[in-house]
């Protein structure tokens, strides 16, 4: 059996990071366009590709980049935004966290019973 999970392992792998990448993408064009949903993609995209995935932390500092940016701008409506999207960036990744860790555990386990 471990002989031809050995086998298959390679190609899963690459599914898994291709899937995860698509899902991530299309979750964070959901956050920005109100007719896909969001956070129920990223969730799964950021749980098949792993919270160290170099996707994953890049998004992650991009976002927190953009975010200082605005918040040191020059023009005060800018600024007062960059103020407000930092809190609830925060305090949606407290909320979310939990939730990517489960499924991470459950992708974890599912690719264990295979």
């Amino acid at each position: 059996m471990k002989r031809v999970w050995a086998s298959i392992a390679g190609p899963v792998k690459i599914a898994r990071r291709i899937i995860g990448a698509l899902l991530l993408l299309i979750g964070i064009l959901g956050l920005l366009l109100p007719v896909l949903p969001g956070w129920s993609l990223i969730i799964p995209g950021v749980a098949l590709l792993g919270r160290r995935d170099p996707l994953v932390r890049l998004s992650h500092l991009a976002i927190r980049y953009t975010l200082r940016w605005m918040r040191r701008s020059r023009q005060p409506h800018v600024r007062a935004l960059g103020r407000r999207l930092t809190t609830e960036y925060g305090r949606t990744r407290r909320m979310v966290l939990p939730a990517i860790v489960a499924t991470e555990r459950a992708v974890a386990r599912a690719l264990a019973w295979s």
